[in-house]
């Protein structure tokens, strides 16, 4: 039934990928910097398509510019299709292979990793971003350690500073491997001070602290890391909490249903054990390790939005035996088999018509992306720099370089100076815009409705509104007033199927 399970849960990957057709705001960005290099053969140091206050440019996603820029190059859309699902899915095999160390005979029920998954579900699926990788990542070096700790075999963690060296070149999400490493070193050391492990834990932490240091930019990459973490990043929302920003406050809800669900979950089995065994005998038996992992996530997952998927996948991979010990039914073996059997066969039907009907073509909604402004500022050959919210900055400078520039993207840490996207967003809060546009010299202004700039800027003399779709306003200096524009096409296939054309070329 394993083999039926595995099948299920691809299907169900498949399925839930296709649910999410959009792209992400920094794909863009990565393309750009995989085209680059693979025409030039280097990595910029500095950053060439904006305007804003930028530095030495140290990418942290560097590794996985290239990837994308290869499947999207050699495969389109189906290739970022294939791609998200793949990795999720390994991440998912992975967790499966963490929770047969625990117990090899507890069987897998694709309803528990359904329900597990809507948790995540737009955090993993929602778009290929640089993060998926460090999820893989993170549960592989959770597997090894696993792995060494239940089968004794210390050999295998030599594979920890080799995979950081690939992680680090990935993903700035390489500390999260750290971290969990050093959990590793604290939890089995209170679990047995004796044992041989821990000494083996000591020298792979240090080995994978060393490897770090082998990427493009040597030691200035750790200080760019260290740095990029104590950023106040205020306006950016994935590094907002869930539960103690207003603006989440009724958002989120399945996460939190299941946040608090588990927790509950963990003090009623914490209390029933210190009443059975006492306190003492409960915290010799307990796994310390496993305890300070879940903490770990607890408490990241309340810090911020884009931590959620680590805690779910650690307590699916490490409490999955817990749950299934309590809400386990045990049917006859003909009736289980079906029922699994019944579930993978609408979980197929489900994924080939989504599939079917998606046709795996990814989609720049016009309520995310200002397509048309873009579009507007092509054809009518405006140049210079262009003020636009800091996610639509990869996809407005794809589009348009080398005729305009973009203020800042989504890079925010890696090329610029550490205040200037709070200063970005107090323009868009209708704070000081007049002084910031001297600051920064701006001939052209995007700016989505919903910000109290589109409305403010409509009484400022200096700007007139050129163009506005839906979602966007395009403002340009009052002096082009009386100019005759050509208005975009409204024709939604045009710009999916020239979504990846950009001018940015190096040979």
């Amino acid at each position: 039934m394993d083999f039926i399970f595995y099948l299920t849960l691809f299907f169900l990957v498949l399925l839930f990928s296709t649910l999410y057709n959009n792209i992400d705001f920094d794909f863009f960005a990565r393309l750009i910097v995989g085209k680059s290099f693979f025409q030039t053969g280097t990595l910029f140091n500095n950053d060439f398509y904006s305007y804003g206050k930028t530095h030495e440019f140290i990418d942290h996603e560097w590794g996985s510019s290239l990837i994308f820029y290869l499947v999207q190059d050699n495969f389109g859309d189906i290739g970022i299709y294939f791609l998200k699902s793949i990795v999720v899915f390994i991440t998912l095999f992975l967790i499966t292979k963490i929770i047969k160390l625990e117990n090899k005979e507890v069987k897998f029920h694709i309803l528990f990793f359904f329900f597990v998954l809507h948790t995540v579900i737009s955090n993993v699926f929602s778009t290929v971003r640089c993060q998926l990788f460090s999820f893989l990542f993170f549960i592989l070096f959770l597997y090894i350690l696993k792995y060494a700790k239940i089968k004794k075999n210390y050999r295998v963690l030599w594979c920890l500073p080799v995979l950081n060296i690939i992680w680090a070149n990935m993903h700035g999400g390489f500390v999260m491997g750290i971290a969990l490493i050093f959990i590793f070193l604290i939890g089995e050391f209170l679990n047995d001070r004796k044992s041989n492990f821990n000494k083996y834990i000591l020298l792979t932490l240090v080995t994978t602290l060393f490897s770090c240091l082998i990427n493009p930019y040597g030691i200035k990459y750790i200080t760019y890391i260290f740095e990029a973490f104590m950023l106040d990043r205020i306006h950016v929302t994935e590094w907002q909490s869930a539960f103690f920003s207003k603006i989440h406050l009724h958002k989120y809800l399945k996460f939190k249903l299941f946040f608090f669900i588990t927790i509950i979950l963990f003090i009623i089995s914490i209390t029933k054990n210190i009443i059975t065994k006492g306190f003492k005998n409960y915290y010799n038996d307990i796994d310390k390790t496993k305890c300070l992992i879940l903490l770990f996530c607890i408490l990241i997952s309340l810090k911020a939005l884009r931590c959620h998927v680590f805690f779910t996948y650690c307590v699916l991979a490490l409490c999955y035996c817990d749950f299934y010990n309590i809400f386990n039914k045990k049917l006859p073996e003909i009736i289980d088999s079906a029922k699994e059997i019944i579930l993978f066969v609408l979980i197929a039907i489900s994924a080939f018509s989504h599939i079917h009907q998606n046709q795996f073509q990814n989609i720049v909604y016009e309520k995310d992306y200002p397509i048309y402004c873009v579009e507007f500022i092509k054809q009518n050959n405006l140049k210079g720099n262009i003020f636009a919210i800091f996610h639509t900055g990869s996809y407005i400078a794809y589009k348009l370089y080398p005729n305009n520039y973009v203020f800042m993207d989504g890079r925010y840490e890696e090329v610029y100076d550490n205040n200037i996207i709070n200063e970005m967003g107090d323009v868009f809060l209708g704070l000081n815009e007049d002084e910031f546009f001297k600051k920064y010299h701006t001939d052209i202004l995007i700016t989505e409705k919903t910000y109290p700039l589109y409305e403010k800027l409509k009484s400022n003399n200096n700007w007139f509104l050129a163009y506005e779709s839906n979602e966007f306003g395009l403002y340009l200096p009052s002096k082009m007033k009386n100019k005759k524009f050509i208005q975009p096409t409204k024709d939604k296939n045009y710009y999916n199927k020239t979504k990846f054309k950009t001018s940015i070329n190096w040979l």
